[in-house]
């Protein structure tokens, strides 16, 4: 019988994307969001040229591990709320949010989850990181932080709601429920504390400190690290009928008026008039 195989292509590995930096080093691929224009804000096509770093780093046997940045000085100011305004001021949604469009993938599908990456990554925070940038950073089974970076989650903030069942299961809730109710921000020594980041450092040292994990990384079992990595997925896996409901219950408030009004206010830089409907 024949054996059908699908041997790795290194010239299939993406190139010159637009929103994305891609390169490998030896065994560690270093994805770089490249919009410091906008603080690294994800769009549509940021999720897309994301999702395609993952999957070409889960096809790749050479890659190991990979570290995870923001050009300049964000690591990542979450969604691209401008983006959103500008689609909503026509009536439409945006392209991965509309599902007759080919980019749909509610949430944007930018996740290394939603690639089913089982290769560990290492989140060097470099900058801010709020909202789907935050959701991103905690991702990662590793992070290591600058000491002038902070989080946050500000999704209530701009009437949406985002993915909070993920904050509430990866941190302490009264610290989840901060920043999702109150918009508050951590600073790199309360991540720490809470176990949010494996070391916070200098920013001229940040890469330096990831990759030093990375090279930890890279000296164990390729396959048995692996295997670790789709443990610790499933161990923070959620039921598919709460992923489903919290999809639903997004969706809900973001095609609502406050959920338009949200973004219409940070664009205009004025506080937002909130209808309840």
């Amino acid at each position: 019988m024949s054996r059908y195989e699908s041997p790795y292509d290194p010239a299939s590995a993406p190139k010159n994307l637009e929103n994305i930096l891609y390169e490998k080093k030896g065994n560690i691929a270093y994805v770089t969001i490249n919009r410091p224009q906008v603080l690294n804000a994800l769009h549509t096509y940021a999720y897309i040229d994301l999702r395609t770093c993952w999957l070409d780093m889960q096809r790749d046997p050479n890659i190991y591990v990979g570290i995870l940045t923001g050009k300049g000085t964000a690591f990542c100011a979450g969604r691209d709320v401008k983006f959103l305004a500008e689609y909503q001021e026509k009536g439409l949604r945006t392209p991965h949010e509309d599902p007759t469009n080919p980019a749909f993938f509610w949430g944007g599908g930018g996740q290394p989850s939603d690639a089913n990456l089982e290769k560990p990554l290492i989140c060097a925070i470099n900058g801010l990181a709020v909202g789907v940038g935050f959701t991103l950073a905690l991702q990662c089974q590793l992070r290591v932080m600058s000491e002038d970076a902070w989080v946050g989650d500000t999704h209530t903030k701009i009437g949406r709601l985002g993915s909070a069942h993920n904050l509430y299961a990866q941190l302490p809730r009264a610290v989840a429920a901060y920043l999702t109710l109150c918009n508050g921000r951590l600073t790199p020594q309360e991540c720490l504390q809470y176990g949010i980041v494996n070391k916070v450092t200098p920013a001229n040292k940040l890469i330096a400190a990831a990759e030093s994990l990375a090279q930890m990384v890279c000296e164990s079992s390729p396959l048995a690290v692996q295997a670790a990595v789709r443990l610790y997925r499933l161990s923070t896996a959620f039921d598919p009928a709460l992923v489903s409901y919290a999809k639903a219950l997004d969706k809900e408030v973001a095609e609502t008026e406050d959920g338009a009004e949200g973004s219409r206010a940070f664009k205009e830089k004025r506080k937002p008039q909130w209808k309840l409907r």
